[in-house]
């Protein structure tokens, strides 16, 4: 039987490439597996419960075509293809004087591979740095003298690779940073010029980094933390304009530095297309580079008070009525509030052309020297959104309008940042960079070619998503991205180390590998795509110590074991979840037990809050979704709930903390704030430097803000927070469940400081 009739349905491209893949020879299985490798593609990975699993041929070849490197015609095997693409791969390295880019780390090796042909070996050469603050050094030097790590005879040449060892530099080692390094062959050894190598001058970037990420001295001391995680939209106040805005954080900065917060996680900030305000996953951005400006409170800004139109009579009223409107819905009307804010952000941009730009003012000097530094990626951005309004709305359509807008976002979050440093934090805002953008967005539009747009970032088959799981986004190419010199990269951590005190990577796995899936067609499950994971964390460490920003890895579900050894010996911090911590998938962590160096959250995003957790009320909307497929399914995974009720009851009670009312059976009884401000505290004993609890479990709220594996079945990161700030938080209720924190976190009084100053781009 065909193998397409055995599969069911599915895309016909791929029945031929299964039945191609099941006739090969195996010198041609072997060498197709040479250039899987040399693309990083995976053959075999741990799955979740612990076992090796094998990718299929066809699935990780497939993830090679996505690249652009097909290898099939139907069912046939293009053998030149194959040869070529070997040779390219295998060859072009050896051709090639120095490395595209050169990464070298603090306390590591500090030797580059240089490649010579036989004559080049006998000239004389020189090499010079120039380092990114003008500084120079400079040496000759014979390659013969240097040390061979191999050899390779290429189209009748001969090729020696040899090792440069860069000498001290100055004050004992080269500075961090990003510089230039150039070699240039000057004579032969004897005296005569000389010709014939690799390449007589070759340039490329030489990057050097620390050893380690940023470590306030908080955690040297081993001082331990605690702060709230927030999703930014949801606050609910009687100000905003229906969502949660950059004043309404800085009240929450107010509110929870008086509390003893040290720190506010937030979620992904980065802006959304407004043109499809629909699309409001903060995980799957227009572009993670750039900020969203439904966060701008215009009243904050001297433009709105200033601008005659928008404080007529007549003006004021239309808007009060609209913000009341949106303030009493449940959820966020994303299409509503993004009309509102641009009637009044257009008017504003356009008073500060003519009364700012025009005139050079003080202002508009501050503004052009924001746009100056962020540079060309900015530039870009703003004719991008331009464009895609040309026609719809004069004004809009302005490049200088989305400038405009960035700045404010930009001016407001810095001023969170320092407000929450100046009342004593001692980290403020953590923020969070999402592990890929929309395939339509900006990012990936203006980055085409770092970006394997017929591909997507997922997931793995495991029990909850049997067929594995596809988030639709393009991830980077390693290749290409390493030919660019990492620049899109190191723009992204700048431009998210900005205004904060430390900075939550979103999958942090994707620092060494992605799994990659076909994005659209029904094809393949995909394969694991490798990353040039030693340059990534290097260039991660060099910026968190540039913005002193600490790092934190979101590093939940399987991880491989080298990840983690990366993030301890770069410490960069781990992240754990109060319901996943447990010695072996069923008693619950002791919390002296946690890993010291991590970010322990009560729940998160991704999973339901503590009262719906307890009450079930999360398993009975999966079965409404459909995502608990039968009753039988849902009576079973009740029944283990009530299995793991019973060890969080056992776990306080070990800790002396079970409320006398919880005493004996009680899985039935429904979620109070007792038994969660018993299990706020439990958490607060932990072991953990960084503890956060969600605002919404303060409000024992039981509707969670996204379901993972939903998109129109659920209004994911629409339901907003039922109470105001100072109620939650400030109310007796609120210090009764945060009074466990005081008692189990107390910290010395914090120094007052200044917010730090944030380099330039």
């Amino acid at each position: 039987m065909p193998l397409e009739e055995k599969l069911g349905v599915i895309d016909p491209d791929y029945a031929a490439l299964l039945n191609g893949c099941a006739r090969l020879g195996a010198d041609e299985v072997r060498q197709i597996g040479e250039l899987l490798a040399l693309h990083g593609i995976a053959e075999e990975y741990i799955e979740y419960s612990g076992n090796v699993a094998h990718i299929p041929l066809a699935d990780r070849v497939d993830i090679l075509a996505l690249k652009g490197g097909g290898l099939f015609n139907g069912e046939n095997l293009d053998r030149q293809a194959l040869a070529s693409q070997i040779q390219e791969l295998t060859q072009g390295p050896w051709q090639s004087l120095l490395p595209p880019v050169v990464v070298l780390s603090r306390g590591g090796c500090e030797s580059i591979t240089l490649n010579f042909t036989e004559l080049a070996l006998g000239l004389e050469w020189q090499w010079t740095i120039v380092c990114e603050d003008g500084r120079q050094l400079t040496q000759r030097f014979t390659p013969h003298e240097l040390p061979e790590s191999e050899t390779r005879t290429l189209a009748g040449l001969s090729y020696s690779r040899r090792l440069l060892t860069l000498p001290p530099f100055l004050d004992g080692s080269l500075p961090e940073g990003y510089h230039r390094l150039t070699l240039q062959a000057l004579a032969l050894a004897g005296g005569d010029s000389g010709a014939g190598s690799c390449a007589e001058m070759q340039s490329s970037p030489l990057i050097v980094a620390p050893a380690r990420c940023y470590e306030p001295s908080w955690v040297v001391e081993g001082q331990r933390l605690w702060g709230f995680s927030v999703q930014l939209y949801s606050l609910h106040s009687e100000r905003n304009w229906g969502i949660g805005d950059l004043t309404d954080l800085q009240e929450l900065i107010r509110l929870a530095a008086h509390k003893g917060a040290s720190f506010l996680v937030l979620n992904p900030l980065h802006a959304l297309d407004l043109r499809n305000p629909d699309n409001c996953s903060p995980y799957s951005p227009n572009d993670r580079r750039r900020l969203n400006l439904l966060y701008i409170d215009p009243t904050r800004e001297e433009e709105f008070h200033a601008d005659a139109s928008l404080q007529s009579a007549e003006a004021v009223e239309r808007r009060l009525n609209m913000q009341r409107r949106l303030q009493q819905c449940e959820s966020i009307n994303y299409r509503a509030v993004a009309e509102l804010k641009l009637a009044v952000l257009l008017p504003m941009f356009l008073h500060f052309v003519e009364h700012h730009l025009a005139l050079d003012s003080p202002r508009a000097q501050q503004f052009g020297r924001f746009v100056t530094a962020q540079g060309a990626s900015l530039q870009a951005f703003a004719e991008h959104e331009a464009a895609r309004w040309a026609g719809l709305a004069e004004g809009i359509d302005d490049p200088r309008f989305t400038l405009y807008t960035q700045w404010l976002a930009e001016m407001q979050l810095e001023a969170c940042q320092r407000l929450a440093v100046d009342l004593g934090m001692r980290i403020g805002l953590i923020r969070d960079l999402a592990v890929g953008g929309d395939g339509g967005g900006a990012e990936v539009v203006l980055n085409e070619d770092l970006f394997c747009e017929r591909a997507s970032i997922g997931a793995p088959p495991d029990p909850l998503a049997p067929q594995g799981q596809n988030w639709g986004l393009p991830p980077l190419d390693p290749q290409q991205l390493r030919a660019s010199g990492y620049s899109h990269f190191i723009d992204l951590l700048r431009t998210n180390m900005a205004h904060c005190g430390a900075l939550r990577i979103d999958h942090v796995m994707a620092l060494m590998r992605l799994w990659w899936c076909p994005r659209f067609a029904e094809r393949g499950t995909g394969a694991y795509v490798h990353y040039p994971v030693d340059d990534m964390f290097a260039l991660l460490r060099l910026e968190s110590v540039r913005n002193r920003c600490m790092v934190i890895g979101e590093d939940l579900g399987v991880v491989p074991p080298q990840v983690r050894e990366y993030l301890n010996s770069s410490a960069v911090f781990s992240n754990v979840l109060f319901y996943f911590e447990k010695y072996d998938g069923f008693n619950f962590r002791r919390p002296e037990h946690y890993k010291a160096r991590a970010l322990a959250m009560v729940a998160n995003h991704d999973v339901p809050t503590l009262a719906a957790w307890w009450n079930c009320a999360d398993l009975r909307l999966r079965h409404e979704l459909g995502l608990i497929s039968t009753a039988a399914a849902l009576e079973e995974q009740t029944r283990w709930r009530g299995v793991e009720k019973r060890q969080v009851l056992q776990w306080l009670g070990e800790q002396w903390l079970l409320p006398p009312q919880w005493q004996g059976d009680c899985t039935l009884r429904p979620f109070d704030n007792a038994l969660c401000a018993a299990i706020l505290r439990c958490c607060a004993r932990s072991s953990a430097q960084l503890l956060s609890v969600q605002l919404e479990d303060l409000a024992l709220l039981e509707t969670p803000v996204n379901i993972p594996g939903t998109s129109t079945e659920y209004p994911n990161w629409r339901r907003k927070l039922p109470i105001a700030l100072s109620e939650l938080i400030d109310s007796q209720t609120g210090r009764d469940l945060l009074s466990g924190f005081a008692l189990e976190r107390a910290l010395p009084e914090a120094p007052q400081a200044r917010v730090r100053s944030q380099p330039a781009p």
